[in-house]
């Protein structure tokens, strides 16, 4: 006799937020294949985090330059996309911005001379065989705007080879949901105790940045962590910005790019087979979409409304 469908909803804190799974399916296999999804993002965040200091990114960062360093496929692969979009956006994603986040204090400080950005800074990782990685000149790389969309996805696989398709896996904007539809809030950018309804998703992800909680005084202007490589500077977005993909890796970079770009990076969500929607602080959509974005992952967008959190 099969066993009966159930819901289950947990949450932990992973990735520096709190990281929620919603599963629905066959009872009996729903609490292990949760468990096995928080495993699978808890592994990601001891693997790519610039705060453990065992992690692949802390020994890059701190052996990289001297010598080439052995690190595990799955930061292989977020390293290889993420050089994927950074040449895709022409350097508008970086991953060695790491210098000016620390200079922030959005990063801990490390005890290692603090190198300087630069533009396209990108281009000194060098990719070896047998996942071996090099730095051409000392760097800093932080994977945090990359690598807690791959964390979801890997959840989201996780989840899958258990045998669970309805699912929503959500950690802190980044979200990817299965083969049910789910209506996507985003929050107000004025006032983010509110939120608004940014539509309906299925199979799909939408990763959502905003500069509402993060954003502070330092030297005299105003910061937020979301920087603009090519001045080593905030980008000159404001309001939020939401990227709908296939997986949410993709939707997590891509929200950096278009704060960049802004208006210029429909090719490279084109390239992705992206969309964005961008909400102002007056709480007015704006959508940028790729010539060749597919509809089955399109954000059928909701009016807007205001609903208390």
């Amino acid at each position: 006799m099969p066993s009966p469908s159930s819901s289950l909803r947990r949450a932990r804190p992973l990735l520096g937020t709190l990281a929620e799974i919603s599963v629905e399916g066959d009872a009996a296999r729903l609490s292990g294949a949760v468990d096995r999804a928080f495993a699978a993002i808890d592994r990601v965040h001891q693997l790519m985090s610039f705060h453990v200091g065992t992690s692949d990114v802390s020994r890059m960062n701190r052996e990289a330059y001297r010598h080439p360093v052995k690190i595990d496929p799955q930061t292989w692969e977020v390293l290889a996309r993420a050089r994927t979009v950074s040449e895709a956006s022409d350097g508008a994603f970086d991953i060695t911005v790491a210098p000016r986040l620390v200079e922030w204090g959005y990063l801990p400080e490390i005890p290692l001379p603090l190198p300087a950005s630069r533009p396209n800074g990108y281009r000194v990782i060098e990719l070896l065989a047998d996942h071996h990685v090099r730095f051409q000149e000392p760097t800093f790389i932080d994977l945090g705007g990359i690598a807690k969309g791959y964390a979801v996805d890997a959840a989201c696989v996780a989840l899958e080879q258990c045998g669970v398709y309805n699912y929503v896996v959500n950690a802190g904007g980044d979200l990817r949901a299965g083969g049910a539809a789910i209506t996507v809030h985003v929050r107000h950018p004025r006032r983010p105790t509110a939120t608004l309804i940014l539509g309906v998703i299925q199979n799909a992800a939408v990763a959502t940045s905003g500069s509402y909680f993060a954003r502070k005084r330092r030297d005299d202007m105003s910061v937020h962590p979301i920087i603009a490589p090519d001045a080593a500077a905030p980008a000159r977005y404001k309001g939020s910005i939401s990227v709908v993909a296939r997986d949410c890796m993709n939707a997590d970079a891509l929200t950096k790019v278009v704060a960049v770009l802004g208006n210029k990076a429909n090719p490279v969500l084109n390239r992705f087979g992206a969309e964005a929607v961008l909400l102002s602080e007056t709480a007015k959509w704006r959508r940028l979409r790729g010539e060749s974005h597919r509809s089955d992952t399109d954000v059928e967008r909701g009016a807007g409304v205001a609903a208390a959190m």
